[in-house]
């Protein structure tokens, strides 16, 4: 296996991250859907407001944060 560079490891990080990403955003939109079948009078954004988005908290862009590395050693 051939040695890397910190660059280049997160080049690889982010591509996995992107895929991971957009499976959890599908994931979540499905929760949403099935939610919304049960209410709905309620529209789909303030569920997805209420029942994911306040409840999760905030999180670190972690994809923001690994450019902001990758440009230090890039």
């Amino acid at each position: 296996m051939a040695i890397k560079t910190v660059a280049q490891r997160i080049d690889e990080m982010l591509a996995d991250y992107a895929k991971l990403d957009h499976e959890a955003h599908q994931l979540i939109d499905f929760y949403v859907d099935e939610l919304r079948l049960e209410r709905p009078n309620v529209p789909i954004g303030v569920i997805k407001q209420t029942e994911v988005l306040n409840r999760a908290g905030t999180t670190l862009n972690v994809p923001r944060a690994l450019r902001l590395v990758q440009e230090r050693h890039g």
